[in-house]
Order: C-alpha cells, then structure tokens, then sequence
C-alpha cells in the first residue's frame, strides 16, 4: 500500500479547507446594502482646538463660550450695561467678541489673555506671548475701570474663574496663559 495516494488526498483536502476558509474570512459578497442599526452611534472626532462661541447661560446672560474636549466652558458672562448706549448691548458685545476669541485662537495669536490700550481706551487682548503687547484686541473697557482690579480678574480668569462683569482697565500688564484658563474653568 503506497502512502503518496494519501499524502496527495490530504495535502488536497487542506488546500480545499483552507480556501474555503479564506473565502469565508473575506466577509459576505453580497451587493445589498444593510442599514445602520438605529442603535449604531458615530462618534465625531475630538475637539483639539477650542471652539469659541456667543450663547446664553442657563440664567439667560450671554457669555462667551470655549467648546473643548472637556465641554462647553463660560470664558465671559456679559452683564455690563455701560455700552449699552451707543449699540453694544451684552449680546451685542458677546457676538462680537466671541468671533475675536475664534480668530485669535485660528490664526495662533491666544497662547495669553492680556491687557493693554488701543484708540486710548483700555482693551483685553490676545498675546502669542508675553513679549507681544497686544495681538489682537477681543474687547474693550471702561475708561474709569481701576487698572488694579482688571489684573486681578484676568489672574482669577486663568485660575478658573469666568469673568463676570468686569471692572476693566489697562495700566497693569498681566499675562494669563489661555491654556490654564480652559484648564481651570469648570464645564457647564
């Protein structure tokens, strides 16, 4: 009794298995399109660069936003009335700004949160870094704010406090890393 018959038989029977089997791993060749169970969920993917966005808190008072992998995060809450009278009203003052923060983050210039002056008003601004004075202008001041009182609000914005109305000037320069900011706030 000769053994190749056999070792022919197998060798032939495993090729035959293992096609079959690699056939099968390929996945059902079937043309007909089966739709997404509605359980199915997308997830979208993370937000690596903050979103800044005009919104109203759950109290109704507009508030500058930063939409972060952590949530959503209340940078400003628009409460002054002081300019008001020439058109800049607090929702007027938070669609305007929020679109400054969104800038100054897409063209890299909000590394830092500062103060300075422009058209000799104070002004909060946007820094790439501490040597730069003011970047980009995000909103404006009071001119009788007390200087002393701005710095202490930008210090607690970058330790997580979102800014209420803001007692606002510009003589003492602060420099408030926007990183610590969205690292501090809590989400909403």
């Amino acid at each position: 009794m000769s053994t190749q018959p056999f070792t022919s038989k197998l060798f032939r029977l495993s090729g035959l298995a293992l096609l079959t089997l690699g056939l099968v791993s390929c996945g059902n060749t079937n043309t007909t399109s089966v739709p997404p169970s509605p359980t199915a969920t997308t997830t979208s993917p993370p937000i690596t660069t903050p979103r800044y966005f005009c919104g109203q808190d759950a109290q109704g008072t507009y508030t500058t936003y930063a939409e972060t992998p952590k949530g959503k995060q209340a940078i400003i809450r628009w409460k002054s009335e002081y300019f008001s009278k020439s058109g800049y009203t607090p929702e007027v003052r938070c669609q305007e700004a929020s679109p400054r923060f969104q800038q100054a983050a897409d063209n890299g210039q909000l590394e830092h949160i500062t103060n300075g002056t422009q058209n000799n008003l104070p002004v909060v601004c946007s820094a790439s870094n501490k040597s730069e004075k003011c970047g980009m202008m995000l909103f404006t001041l009071r001119p009788e704010d007390d200087p002393e009182i701005v710095r202490q609000m930008l210090i607690d914005l970058g330790k997580g406090v979102a800014m209420g109305p803001i007692p606002q000037s510009g003589n003492y320069k602060v420099y408030i890393p926007m990183s610590e900011v969205l690292k501090n706030l809590p989400v909403e």
